[in-house]
């Protein structure tokens, strides 16, 4: 990572990771922004400000000869950020029922202790890429923190997600001190950092707060059926069912084409609970489980999605798309996410059916596959 000035302190090369660095898209931006004015030599280190934040490194310091005469090249090596301001807000502890969040999504709490332990690892372990914009990171970290119901943190990382990499480090700041205050013993105070949360989730977009609330939902369903899952259930997700699923599905009027959901072939899918255990840094017994619980609402969802469809309500049908679009996406089961976000923005009726019978194709072939997984 480098950038050059001449003699005059103009900057006049610099690098794509240097540019991406500071939160520039290409060098122009970088020149337009004066960035060279925001630079610092200080003993061993160079300073970079930003904002409420600024870059420090190691940097080695070259003299060169070009076309247009003298210039100096800047390598940067072990870079640190930090902000300028401290953050003062009055952060409490945040309180994790972990006996409550462990039976909802079917752990014991030691392997939920080992599995929150592993999340802040992996967080310590991804610090460099959060801080350099890696989108993916920041994806995988908010998935395991919905996956173990930890909505402060998973919200943070969604903002963070909306901030370009130069606006990122104040939150990313925040992210570290919260993980901090990740608690497990019930705190004095009962008033526990709830402020907070109630806050950022009227800031949060509505389709994003609804693909969290429908994979919350996934999650809820995930303990062994021995544990009796009605019990469990809480009164928004029964809200939920009643809601969204009628028994019975209405027959087709007016000529709209009937779909015959047993008369359809199963059509190839390309699925791996491994890979989203990997991913998520989950066991794939606990993925499956999620699958399995998918497949469940699935099936559920089908009467509803075809009296929707016979009836042309075409909000129902894009609500129902949006929600198990979310759940199949955070499962990386990948051909259905992409068809039910077809259905999901479907806007023309006639295109329905096509869309349902390959949907429901490629879900028998997931629920075949289920069936025969070897299960340990």
């Amino acid at each position: 990572m480098y950038y050059g000035y001449n003699e005059t302190e103009e900057m006049i090369v610099a690098d794509q990771e240097f540019i991406k660095l500071l939160g520039y898209k290409n060098f122009n931006e970088l020149i337009k922004n004066s960035v060279i004015e925001t630079i610092t030599f200080k003993k061993n280190r160079i300073y970079i400000e930003k904002n409420s934040q600024y870059i420090s490194a190691d940097f080695k310091k070259r003299e060169m000869l070009g076309a247009f005469g003298k210039f100096y090249l800047v390598e940067l090596n072990d870079i640190s950020f930090q902000t300028t301001k401290e953050l003062k807000p009055n952060y409490k502890a945040i309180y994790l029922d972990v006996d409550k969040i462990s039976k909802e999504i079917g752990l014991s709490v030691e392997d939920y202790k080992l599995y929150l332990d592993s999340f802040i690892d992996q967080s310590i372990i991804d610090e460099k890429r959060l801080i350099e914009g890696n989108d993916k990171v920041i994806k995988n970290l908010s998935n395991l923190a919905l996956t173990l119901k930890i909505p402060h943190i998973n919200i943070l990382l969604l903002k963070i997600k909306k901030l370009s990499p130069s606006q990122r480090m104040p939150l990313i700041d925040e992210y570290y001190t919260k993980l901090a205050l990740l608690t497990l013993e019930k705190p004095e105070d009962e008033n526990i950092d709830d402020l907070f949360l109630e806050e950022s989730l009227k800031e949060e977009n509505r389709e994003e707060i609804l693909n969290e609330q429908f994979s919350d939902l996934i999650n809820k369903t995930a303990p062994a059926k021995s544990q009796g899952k009605e019990e469990l259930l809480d009164d928004d997700f029964e809200d939920f069912i009643k809601e969204v699923h009628t028994p019975t599905t209405v027959k087709p009027q007016n000529n709209i084409q009937e779909i015959e959901l047993d008369k359809i072939s199963a059509l190839p899918i390309s699925y791996n609970p491994q890979t989203a255990a990997d991913e998520l840094n989950l066991p794939v017994e606990l993925i499956e489980e999620f699958v399995d619980d998918f497949i469940e609402q699935a099936r559920q969802d089908i009467d509803h999605l075809l009296t929707s469809y016979y009836q042309k309500d075409m909000d129902n049908i894009h609500e129902l798309g949006h929600k198990l679009k979310g759940a199949a996406s955070n499962l990386r089961i990948n051909e259905l996410a992409d068809i039910l976000e077809e259905i999901q923005f479907c806007t023309e009726h006639s295109k329905l059916a096509e869309l349902f019978i390959k949907y429901w194709g490629h879900f028998l072939s997931l629920e075949d596959y289920m069936k025969q997984l070897d299960r340990k």
